[in-house]
C-alpha cells in the first residue's frame, strides 16, 4: 500500500524548476485529475496521442511506483507533472494538492483495501485507525500540506483543489489552475481534455483495459457511491473538526 507517512528522496538526477506534483491522500481522486491533465497539456501541444486510464503514466510518472522515472516534459509551457501520495516536502516547489471529504475517502480505502487483500475484516470502526490509511493518518496528511508548512508559503507554491468542486466544474479547476501558474492554455484543449476524461469516458477506458487485462478486478473509476455509513461520519465529525473547517467541508 502507499506509505503516507514519509517524504519523497527524490532521487532523479535532474529535478527542474518546471516540475510540477500532484499529491492526495490514497483515493481522493488523483487518476481523474492526471488523466485531465495529461489532456489538455496533450491538447494543448497538438500531440494526435490522448490520456486514458491505461496510458496516464506515459506522461505524468506516479512515484509510488516507479521513484526513480523522469516524468514527460511539455515543450509549451515547460511542465513536467508528477504523481505522488507523499505527505508535504520542502522539495515539491510547485503542488496541486488534492483533496476529497475525508468520509468518502475513508470508505473507499476500506472497500480497496478489501480487495486488495490488506484488510480482510468487515470491521469499518477498526479500519478507521489504520496507522496509515485510517482517520488519523488523513489529518496529518492534511497539516503537513496546509498548517504545518505555513512559513514556507511564499517559497513553496501549493495550489489546492477539492474532489467535489473538480466533479462538479473540471473546467473552472482548470482555468484556476491555468491562472495561477500562468500556464496560458488554449479554451480548446481544456474542452478537449474534459471529454476524453469525463467520468463516462474513463468508466469507458478502464472497461476497456480490463477487457486486455483480466487480473484488473477492482473499480478505480467508481460508480457514484451509496449513502455512508452513519458511524464513519461520525467518527469524521468528531476527530476532523480543523481539518474539515480548513478544508471547507461542513462538519456533520
Amino acid at each position: 500500500m502507499p506509505d503516507v507517512t514519509r517524504k519523497l528522496e527524490l532521487p532523479r538526477q535532474n529535478p527542474s524548476a518546471s516540475d510540477f506534483y500532484i499529491c492526495e491522500f490514497p483515493k481522493s481522486g488523483i487518476t481523474f485529475l492526471t488523466v485531465l491533465l495529461a489532456n489538455a497539456f496533450l491538447a494543448a501541444n497538438n500531440f494526435r496521442a490522448r490520456a486514458t486510464f491505461a496510458s496516464v503514466r506515459n506522461y505524468i510518472v506516479d512515484l509510488c511506483v516507479a521513484e526513480l522515472t523522469e516524468s514527460f516534459l511539455f515543450t509549451d509551457p515547460p511542465v513536467r507533472f508528477y504523481k505522488t501520495h507523499s505527505i508535504f516536502s520542502a522539495q515539491f516547489i510547485h503542488s496541486l494538492y488534492l483533496v476529497r471529504h475525508p468520509a468518502d475517502v475513508m470508505m473507499s480505502n476500506f472497500r480497496y483495501a478489501q480487495g486488495r487483500g490488506w484488510w480482510d475484516s468487515d470491521d469499518v470502526a477498526a479500519f478507521l485507525e489504520h496507522p496509515v490509511l485510517g482517520l488519523d493518518a488523513w489529518c496529518r496528511h492534511v497539516d503537513s500540506w496546509l498548517v504545518d508548512n505555513r512559513t514556507a508559503s511564499d517559497v513553496v507554491f501549493v495550489h489546492l483543489i477539492r474532489y467535489e468542486d473538480l466533479v462538479a466544474d473540471p473546467i473552472a479547476v482548470l482555468k484556476a489552475l491555468d491562472g495561477n501558474f500562468g500556464w496560458n492554455l488554449p479554451e480548446h484543449a481544456m474542452e478537449e481534455a474534459l471529454a476524453m476524461s469525463s467520468r463516462s469516458a474513463m468508466r469507458e477506458q478502464e472497461s476497456r483495459y480490463r477487457q486486455h487485462n483480466p487480473n484488473h478486478e477492482f473499480e478505480f473509476v467508481a460508480a457514484k457511491e451509496s449513502a455512508v455509513e452513519q458511524i464513519v461520519r461520525q467518527q469524521v465529525a468528531a476527530r476532523c473538526k480543523a481539518q474539515l473547517t480548513l478544508l471547507g467541508y461542513p462538519k456533520a
